[in-house]
């Protein structure tokens, strides 16, 4: 058994290699050509290849599912059209134990890429979204934002009237500090200098039982969060980790801010690295059943891949808006999928 088992774990994982590949190329081609006109004159070619080598591991984490589908298809299939599943049955194995590779191998899949989501994958984001900002134009938001209302942990409160994040200038900036002794804090003027905020001319405000009142002309202020971190756009939830996604939650909800959307993207981190298992279940008896040339199973595996993805993304919109709590909205396509799978393995011999 356990050279039968090598033996469809192997071919399995070669097509699953393939066409993950297959799909971060197509997908890595088609971003190239399509921001080509957007590289910056002073853009470094190397940085460039860079640049597309680290979205790999992004991609295979995104891109897993549809090629565990489609190489599940093409293993079951190939081997139900060559009758080798009868002549394991002939020889006393039914077609349940000769998939259960198939099935480890998913469930293998999917804790890795739960854990690679949060390591390799995050650290490699990171890197990349640097080298974007460097090297492609942007399309060009608002550089001064107004009226920002914020809390950075642990202990400040920000108003900002004004906010420059490329000059890194904040305009009429009301402070509020909670820890021991609790001060409020006036200044015209802060200005990010040596990844720190110097304010400049304003007051300190001393609560105490008779308040007291200091003025300054400068005054630095232990926050060492840069201009961006005081907007909404920091850096794309999705490409963050599930520890660093927890905390920006934290904080968007001391800061008053609607986090629905990050609690959304948060719960799709945990539920979508197991959905490569989930949508085995349903592809290995579907590929039994077809016995099916190469062509129909790639078909079916599309398919089957757009109705998943287009169902989670109505679900992830559903949650983001609130509609569906964000803990339903991650789960229902692989509840889904998951029912459908074992009424299918139930009814597969």
């Amino acid at each position: 058994m356990r050279i039968l088992d090598r033996y469809i774990a192997r071919e399995f994982l070669r097509y699953y290699f393939l066409f993950a590949f297959f799909f971060i190329a197509i997908f890595v081609l088609t971003d190239f050509f399509t921001s080509i006109h957007n590289l910056k004159k002073e853009a470094i070619i190397f940085q460039i290849i860079l640049y597309y080598i680290l979205q790999i591991p992004y991609l295979f984490v995104l891109l897993s599912p549809i090629s565990v589908i489609i190489s599940t298809l093409f293993v079951t299939s190939y081997f139900g059209s060559t009758n080798q599943f009868q002549a394991m049955q002939i020889s006393g194995i039914s077609a349940k134990r000769a998939t259960l590779p198939l099935f480890t191998a998913g469930l293998i899949i999917g804790f890795s890429l739960l854990f690679i989501d949060n390591t390799l994958v995050y650290q490699a984001n990171r890197i990349s979204h640097q080298i974007k900002e460097k090297n492609f134009m942007q399309i060009k938001k608002a550089e001064v934002q107004k009226n920002i209302f914020i809390a950075v942990p642990p202990d400040y409160l920000f108003y900002i009237r004004s906010l420059n994040t490329q000059k890194g200038i904040m305009q009429d900036v009301l402070i509020y500090k909670n820890s021991s002794p609790q001060t409020f804090i006036i200044a015209q003027k802060a200005e990010w200098k040596r990844k720190t905020w110097v304010l400049e001319k304003g007051r300190d405000y001393i609560l105490k039982k008779e308040p007291e009142e200091k003025s300054f002309l400068k005054k630095i202020i232990p926050v060492d969060k840069e201009p961006r971190y005081f907007t909404r756009t920091y850096f794309p939830p999705e490409k963050m980790s599930v520890s660093e996604l927890t905390q920006y939650i934290k904080e968007y909800r001391k800061s008053g801010f609607d986090t629905l959307d990050l609690q959304t993207e948060l719960q799709f981190k945990f539920s979508s690295p197991f959905a490569n298992f989930i949508l085995m279940l349903v592809a290995i008896p579907l590929g039994i059943i077809m016995r099916r040339g190469r062509g129909a199973s790639l078909a079916t595996g599309l398919l089957m891949s757009f109705g998943y993805y287009q169902l989670m993304a109505l679900l992830k919109t559903m949650g983001r808006t609130g509609a569906v709590d964000p803990f339903i909205s991650a789960w229902i396509p692989n509840i889904l999928f998951l029912l459908i799978g074992i009424c299918l393995i139930y009814k597969m011999e």
